[in-house]
């Protein structure tokens, strides 16, 4: 995928106009957050899994005020994680054990959770080198990014048929549990999302 299907794919994802999402990919790429080719035909370059979540993360969500898109997606890119957990209905399990059956569920996938950024481009990742096809096995797979406001984000890796599933909690560095908001936006990107961001591959990234 080049700059130009990456920007025209984000743009319809996220429901925003041509020209609004070239400005906004513009700024993406002065910040160095998204890979930025050279001029001519042949200067275009494949975006890496970053520059993909970067791009979808940097049209979805609005910076707040006195602050750029730039320093918005790095710092939701920063989120911590905070909490994993495996098929909650699986109460009998210590919380340390059902942490790492969560991480067990997923490990097939080569996905790190360090912080949400890394956890996001690992998804793509997965779909791009065909980890997440081979993790699913024949039996599909959801996966689901929920984001509340700045306060948390919470990634459900969900096979159905078998009623198996892990959710990842990311938080702001530092966070400590802020009053309930009196309204709330909730954000939330389904596998498609992933999936059109992880098309038209020449290659997997390398390490």
């Amino acid at each position: 995928m080049k700059a130009n299907l990456l920007k025209a794919t984000v743009s319809k994802l996220t429901s925003i106009p041509p020209g609004t999402a070239a400005d906004r990919f513009r700024d993406l790429q002065s910040g160095k957050l998204v890979s930025k080719g050279e001029p001519g035909r042949y200067g275009g370059v494949t975006m890496t899994d970053s520059d993909r979540i970067n791009t979808l993360l940097g049209f979805a969500f609005d910076p707040g005020r006195g602050e750029s898109r730039v320093s918005n997606v790095k710092r939701i890119r920063r989120f911590k994680l905070a909490q994993a957990t495996y098929n909650p209905l699986r109460t009998k399990l210590s919380p340390k054990d059902n942490a790492r059956a969560a991480f067990q569920f997923v490990e097939g996938l080569g996905i790190k959770f360090d912080d949400l950024g890394r956890a996001l481009d690992g998804i793509v990742g997965s779909m791009r080198s065909g980890a997440f096809s081979g993790w699913e096995d024949g039996v599909r797979a959801n996966v689901v990014v929920d984001f509340n406001d700045d306060r948390s984000a919470a990634i459900t890796m969900d096979r159905p048929q078998v009623n198996n599933s892990a959710i990842f909690i990311f938080e702001p560095a530092g966070h400590r549990s802020p009053a309930e908001a009196a309204i709330e936006r909730i954000v939330r990107f389904n596998r498609i999302v992933f999936e059109e961001l992880a098309t038209n591959e020449t290659a997997p990234d390398q390490d």
